[in-house]
């Protein structure tokens, strides 16, 4: 008997759970969803059209609460100019689109979502410049239904809506370039072999980066495909960037002559200032005991070449066997020569070091610190402006060398190179075009440099890969 209630009990709770899935909810709602299309704005859903591929578009509410649908059911809502107060957005003007409904979304029966097409006129709205961007919205509040309820917390959406052109996306760019001189004696060539950036800047013309490997975003153009596929390209210049002085040491790669198994090399750029001297931070420190009476080296690999300025280095000691070295000197790497070279003109804490001090690098007297033994402090040294991706501090003391912190100010910058000069010009050349069937752009183009007489000469094919359009990523092939 009482296996048989044990039986019935369960057989009730099955049932009980089964209809939390089989029978609708006491109440139905309607809701914009929550979707963003990529754009990180609460309440804004981005949606981007192709120029080429439609002006069309749908928005949508959703219809919960029901497991099947077997009516229609509709949802008003308005053009609600208020909900654009405070945000960066502007009312789409009327006249660049049409709506299949102006005033309700329709759930047919079977369905569970509500449509309405946006038709976007192919003249004013492309001839628009602020449509190549996230500018102009339709803000749109829902009002009344023929459901129970209309959900409060997503009863409004701004639909930001901008175009980009077919050619928009990511592109392989492979081929060669030859840079030659006045006279047409060659004076540099190299491969070409990167992803670049099509992003649309107006109906067919794109905007493009990096077509020779190592120049990076300085390297820009507008590229026009006309009807008959032929190309045009101008150089775009780049908006002038404020410079800023920072820490390099903090994006470097550290290295060492020695280090003690316990302590920290990476505490040398950990950003974290000491209190003092003898103290440790939290990162830890660098030493190297026992390495009594003995030159060694911390040095900095950066990711990048840098305008080097300023050294700043912090030691650390215990007062037993690792003290503050009596000398120092600084050398970075000369990506002319290729070789460790001392840096020029040094300043160390406001005062100069002799050529002849500075030179000698050998056991110097405790009158002659090198470059800085103060306890408690940033010993700082200034320099002659170096570029350069290598730096090394070079140190002595009676017993092992400690250091809490080695920053290493400058800005980031590039080496002086035929490719590197300004840029004019850019010209198409003989070859040029694009291959509708394949996406491909053959693009031959002259670069000639601002008060040179030296010009490259680039023979690339660039093919078209992929695109994100609305955060989903998209591929033509």
């Amino acid at each position: 008997m009482r296996n048989i209630i044990l039986i019935l009990m369960l057989v009730g709770l099955l049932s009980g759970c089964y209809d939390d899935y089989r029978l609708d909810y006491p109440y139905s709602t309607v809701a914009f969803s929550d979707a963003t299309g990529g754009v990180d704005v609460p309440g804004v859903l981005g949606r981007t059209v192709v120029k080429g591929e439609g002006l069309s578009l749908e928005m949508g509410v959703y219809l919960a609460g029901v497991l099947e649908n077997d009516q229609e059911r509709w949802v008003e809502y308005e053009i609600d100019e208020s909900l654009l107060e405070g945000t960066s957005y502007e009312l789409l003007p009327s006249s660049y689109y049409q709506l299949s409904d102006n005033s309700k979304f329709v759930i047919k029966p079977g369905e569970f979502t509500g449509r309405v097409t946006i038709t976007l006129d192919s003249v004013a709205f492309l001839n628009d410049s602020r449509t190549t961007d996230y500018k102009l919205a339709l803000p749109i509040r829902l009002l009344q239904t023929s459901e129970d309820s209309i959900l409060q917390t997503q009863s409004t959406k701004i639909v930001a809506i901008k175009y980009i052109n077919h050619y928009e996306g990511y592109y392989d760019n492979t081929g060669t370039f030859v840079t030659s001189g006045e006279t047409g004696e060659e004076l540099n060539s190299g491969e070409v072999e990167n992803v670049i950036t099509g992003t649309t800047f107006n109906l067919d013309t794109i905007v493009i980066n990096g077509l020779i490997d190592g120049v990076g975003e300085d390297y820009m153009a507008k590229l026009l495909i006309n009807p008959d596929n032929s190309l045009y390209i101008e150089y775009l210049p780049k908006e002038e960037e404020e410079v800023v002085e920072e820490n390099v040491a903090l994006a470097s790669t550290p290295s060492t002559s020695s280090v003690s198994s316990w302590e920290n090399l990476n505490g040398i750029n950990d950003g974290q200032d000491p209190a003092n001297s003898e103290t440790k931070s939290e990162g830890g420190a660098y030493g190297n005991w026992p390495n009594a009476e003995t030159w060694n080296w911390v040095q900095y690999d950066f990711p990048q070449y840098y305008n080097i300025t300023k050294s700043e280095v912090y030691w650390w000691t215990d007062n037993g066997g690792i003290l503050i070295p009596y000398n120092s000197y600084i050398e970075y790497m000369d990506p002319e020569t290729g070789e460790w070279t001392l840096l020029p003109d040094p300043v160390v804490n406001g005062e100069s070091i002799s050529a002849s001090d500075y030179g000698n690098r050998t056991l110097f007297s405790g009158d002659n610190p090198g470059f800085g033994n103060e306890k408690d402090q940033f010993n700082e040294t200034t320099f002659t402006t170096v570029i350069t991706n290598k730096i090394r501090l070079h140190f002595i003391a009676v017993e092992s060398q400690g250091i809490h912190e080695w920053k290493v100010w400058g800005t980031k910058g590039k080496l002086a190179g035929y490719e590197q000069e300004p840029i004019e010009t850019l010209t198409i050349t003989e070859g040029s075009g694009y291959d509708p069937e394949t996406s491909t752009v053959s693009l031959n183009y002259r670069v000639n440099y601002v008060g040179k007489e030296h010009y490259t000469n680039v023979s690339s094919k660039l093919v078209w890969r992929n695109r994100v359009r609305d955060g989903v990523n998209e591929w033509r092939r």
